[in-house]
C-alpha cells in the first residue's frame, strides 16, 4: 500500500514539474486556451517556440492566444500538433479597419545577432489569426525564405485575418502534396527584399510536388508587391483554386502565374489596379525559364493554354472569371516605349503584361463549341474612388514604375523598396508593421459598390464591415453559385450538385 501510495505521488511530481514547466511561459490561462507570455515580458525570445515544444499533453482544444502588441519570434521553428488542429491567434478585431489594439507580431528575424531564418512547421492543421507576421525585411540580411513549411501531403493552413509583410521568395513554398490553403481577409504588404524580380509572393507550387487539394483566397489586399503572388508552375495541378473578392494594388510582377493548364478555376470580384507592370520579351524565356508563358506570349491577369492536362481535365471542371475591375494608371503606358528606346539585354522587343489576357486565351474562352465551361463574364474598367491611398498612386507609384523598368535587365539586383510611413522605418531586422494600417480601401462609387455578385461591392470587403456582416450570411450559397458556374458553364441554374470547398475554421 505505501508502494503504491509512493508511486501514485511520484507521478503526481512528475506532471506537476511538466505543467510548471508549461506555465513558466504562460501569463494567465482561460480553459483551454493559453495567453502566452510575449518575448519581452519573458526575458528573452522564444516564449511560442518553447511553450508549444513542452505542451505535449495539450487537450485538442488547445488554443495559443498571443498578446496584443507583444513580440514573438520564430527561432527554432514552432512545429504544430500531429493530432488535431493547431490554433494561434491574437485579439479578435479587424485588422483593416475599426481595430482598437495592435496585434501581436510574430516574427522570423528578431534583433540584432539572430537571424532566425524561422517559421512555422505545419504536421497536420494550422490556423494563425489576428497577427502581424512579418518575415525579416527589404533590407535584411537573408532571413524569411518562406515562412509556413508542410510537414507532409494532405494537411492544412488556414491564414485568417492577418497582416503579412515581405518574403525572400513567398509565405508558402513547394509542399509535398495535396494540402489546402486558405488565406482570409489578410493584408499583404511590401513582400519583396530578394534580388530576383520574379520573388516576393505568396505562394509557389513547384518541381517538388505536382498536386494540390484546394487553394483559397478571400478578401484579401495585396500592396506594393515586387514579384510573381500566387505561382503555379506548368505541370502543377490544383483540384480548386478559388479567388474572390480580392484587392490588388501596386504590383509589379503577375497576380497568378499559371502557364495555363488549370481549370476549376475562378476569379471573381476583385479589383486589379496598376498591377504587372513587368515587360516581357523572349529573351526572358531563357532566364526566367518555367515561369513565363510556354508559348512566349505577354501573360496577363488570365492565362490558359489547352494543352493535354487542360484538355482532359476541361469536361469536368471549367474557368469562370466575373465582376472583376481592372485599372491601369495613364503614366504606365510609357514603360515598353521606354525600354524599346534603348536595348535591354540587348532586345527592343518588350510588350507589355498590363492586359487581362492574352489572344490565345481570348480565342479560348470565345471557343464555346468546344470549351462550353469558360466563362468570361463582366471586366469593369474604372479606378475606385478610395477613401485612403497614401503616396501609392503618387510618388509610390513612380517607384514601382521605376522598378519594373529597372528589373526586366537580368543584370539588376535591387530589390523593390518598402512603402513604410516615414515614423516607422525599416530597421536592419525585425520591424513592426505600419500601424494602424495607413490606407483605407473602401469606396463611394456607386457603380461598383453593387456590382459584385449578389450586389455586394467588388474587391476585399474587410474595408466594408456591414457588408462584410452580410455578406459572411450568404457566403455559402455565394461559393455554391460559383461552383455550380466553374461545374457547368452556366451562369444560371444549377446542373448538378457544386462540388463543396472545405469547411473552413471561423473565429467565434
Amino acid at each position: 500500500m505505501k508502494s503504491s501510495i509512493l508511486l501514485f505521488s511520484m507521478l503526481i511530481l512528475v506532471v506537476s514539474l511538466g505543467f510548471a514547466q508549461d506555465m513558466q511561459y504562460v501569463h494567465s490561462q482561460n480553459g483551454d486556451t493559453l495567453v502566452v507570455k510575449d518575448d519581452v515580458e519573458f526575458g528573452h525570445t522564444n516564449t511560442l517556440y518553447n511553450l508549444m515544444h513542452s505542451d505535449s499533453s495539450a487537450p485538442a482544444t488547445r488554443v495559443y492566444m498571443l498578446k496584443a502588441g507583444g513580440i514573438y519570434s520564430c527561432a527554432n521553428n514552432p512545429s504544430t500538433s500531429k493530432s488535431y488542429q493547431t490554433v494561434i491567434m491574437g485579439p479578435v478585431q479587424n485588422l483593416k479597419k475599426g481595430a482598437t489594439v495592435a496585434p501581436p507580431v510574430v516574427s522570423g528575424d528578431y534583433e540584432t545577432g539572430i537571424n532566425t531564418d524561422g517559421g512555422m512547421n505545419i504536421n497536420k492543421a494550422l490556423v494563425v489569426a489576428n497577427i502581424d507576421l512579418e518575415i525579416g525585411n527589404s533590407a535584411g540580411n537573408g532571413g524569411g525564405w518562406a515562412f509556413f513549411n508542410f510537414g507532409g501531403p494532405s494537411l492544412r493552413l488556414e491564414v485568417d485575418n492577418c497582416i503579412m509583410e515581405h518574403t525572400w521568395w513567398t509565405w508558402l513554398g513547394g509542399p509535398p502534396g495535396y494540402e489546402s490553403t486558405f488565406f482570409n481577409n489578410d493584408y499583404f504588404v511590401n513582400l519583396d527584399g530578394h534580388t530576383c524580380r520574379r520573388n516576393g509572393g505568396v505562394v509557389d507550387f513547384n518541381g517538388t510536388t505536382t498536386h494540390q487539394d484546394t487553394l483559397a483566397v478571400q478578401n484579401c489586399s495585396h500592396v506594393n508587391i515586387q514579384g510573381t503572388l500566387y505561382k503555379i508552375r506548368y505541370g502543377q495541378v490544383i483540384d480548386r483554386w478559388l479567388f474572390n473578392h480580392n484587392d490588388f494594388i501596386d504590383c509589379a510582377g503577375f497576380v497568378t502565374m499559371n502557364n495555363g493548364d488549370a481549370t476549376n478555376l475562378s476569379m471573381t470580384n476583385s479589383i486589379f489596379v496598376n498591377t504587372q507592370l513587368q515587360d516581357y520579351c523572349p529573351v526572358l524565356s531563357t532566364a526566367d525559364v518555367g515561369e513565363v508563358d510556354m508559348d512566349s506570349l505577354a501573360m496577363g491577369l488570365i492565362n490558359l493554354r489547352a494543352d493535354s492536362t487542360f484538355k482532359a481535365n476541361i469536361g469536368t471542371h471549367g474557368v469562370y472569371v466575373d465582376n472583376n475591375v481592372t485599372y491601369w494608371d495613364p503614366s504606365l503606358s510609357t514603360i515598353d516605349a521606354t525600354l524599346n528606346a534603348k536595348p535591354t539585354d540587348g532586345n527592343t522587343h518588350w510588350v507589355s503584361q498590363r492586359i487581362v489576357m492574352n489572344t490565345r486565351t481570348t480565342n479560348l474562352f470565345a471557343d464555346k463549341t468546344d470549351y462550353p465551361k469558360l466563362v468570361n463574364g463582366t471586366w469593369i474598367t474604372q479606378l475606385p474612388t478610395f477613401a485612403k491611398t497614401d503616396v501609392l498612386f503618387g510618388t509610390g507609384l513612380a517607384a514601382l514604375k521605376a522598378y519594373a523598368i529597372a528589373c526586366v535587365d537580368t543584370s539588376y539586383g535591387t530589390p523593390l523598396a518598402s512603402w513604410r510611413q516615414t515614423a516607422n522605418p525599416e530597421k536592419t531586422n525585425f520591424v513592426f508593421a505600419d500601424w494602424p494600417i495607413p490606407i483605407d480601401l473602401s469606396y463611394s462609387d456607386a457603380s461598383l459598390l453593387t456590382a459584385g455578385t449578389n450586389g455586394f461591392p467588388v474587391g476585399d470587403l474587410g474595408w466594408f464591415p456591414t457588408q462584410y456582416a452580410s455578406w459572411q450570411a450568404q457566403e455559402t450559397a455565394e461559393l455554391a453559385h460559383i461552383q455550380s458556374v466553374v461545374n457547368t458553364g452556366k451562369t444560371t441554374g444549377v446542373a448538378r450538385e457544386p462540388q463543396a470547398l472545405p469547411e473552413k475554421f471561423a473565429l467565434q
